[in-house]
């Protein structure tokens, strides 16, 4: 059985801190593998959805026909994105580490033929899913599905959707959060167990389960301090992005744009590099030296 690391709540803010300061060594290798990550997901995610936005334009669209359509471009992105996870990690880890490391290495997964079992990933966030979905079902009223279903096909025929509330939206929340909390642990942790430790799919599910109850507080200290700076940055964002549109004309709207992939970026490498840390710290790391998590070797 794999050993987890007992670490303190408080190094959820050394994972945060640290994932911020990540580009130092090597920013054009770490933000160029974020750049071309978004551009690899949506390029892929475009060339998928073509079906499902050609059936969405006809007059009255049959929801038997989009829904497969929907489906087939869910399974697509989850088979992928454990894939591009790995490779940003991959990125990450080797700058980290002192290593020459570029942004096409973004694909090392595939070069190091790890991609078909990182992609298996998509296996359990599917079954994830549909897990999720039935919650959804269960706290939210046997009719919500279909209430919500009505909208989005209201929606698509141009008219203004009425979305259906829950019965108990509080209860809703609740389990939500705690189900989003072991959902991601399941991603972020698995995916660099089986990229870096060649753990297999079931062993990476289970000890990522278990590092995620292990190191709860630092954990959900983590996602707190995530949460919270990327709403911050976001207004941020939004302000700039206000200030930018004054310009006018297409100019304003590159502009715009590149803000906006910047920022997708920016927060891509923090999610990414706050992750691997929570690994390295949780299961140790054969590429680095192993040093006692602290706060106190930290630049801020």
């Amino acid at each position: 059985m794999t050993q987890i690391r007992k670490v303190p709540v408080r190094q959820g803010l050394a994972w945060f801190v640290q994932a911020i300061n990540v580009g130092r060594r090597n920013p054009r290798a770490v933000f160029g593998a974020a750049l071309l990550f978004i551009c690899t997901l949506y390029g892929v995610g475009l060339v998928l959805v073509v079906p499902v936005a050609l059936l969405a334009r006809s007059g009255q669209p049959d929801m038997m026909q989009i829904i497969p359509a929907i489906s087939a471009v869910f399974i697509g992105m989850v088979f992928l994105l454990p894939i591009l996870l790995g490779g940003l990690m991959h990125v990450v880890r080797e700058a980290e580490a002192g290593r020459p490391v570029r942004a096409r290495d973004l694909f090392a997964p595939i070069r190091q033929k790890k991609a078909g079992t990182l992609a298996l990933m998509g296996l359990i966030q599917i079954g994830l899913a549909i897990v999720g979905g039935a919650l959804v079902g269960l706290l939210a009223g046997s009719d919500y599905w279909t209430s919500y279903l009505a909208a989005v096909r209201g929606a698509m025929s141009g008219s203004v959707p009425v979305m259906p509330q829950p019965d108990h939206p509080g209860l809703l929340m609740a389990a939500q959060l705690l189900f989003n909390y072991f959902s991601y642990a399941i991603m972020l942790f698995s995916v660099p167990l089986m990229l870096f430790a060649g753990a297999g799919l079931s062993a990476a599910v289970k000890d990522s389960l278990r590092a995620s109850v292990s190191n709860v507080g630092a954990n959900a200290l983590a996602a707190l301090l995530f949460i919270c700076g990327v709403a911050l940055s976001a207004l941020v964002l939004l302000l700039v992005s206000a200030m930018l549109s004054l310009i006018g004309g297409l100019f304003a709207a590159v502009l715009v744009l590149m803000v906006y992939i910047a920022y997708g970026a920016a927060v891509l490498v923090v999610l990414v590099a706050g992750s691997y840390y929570a690994w390295r710290d949780t299961f140790g790391d054969e590429s680095v030296a192993a040093v006692p998590p602290s706060l106190d070797s930290i630049e801020v």
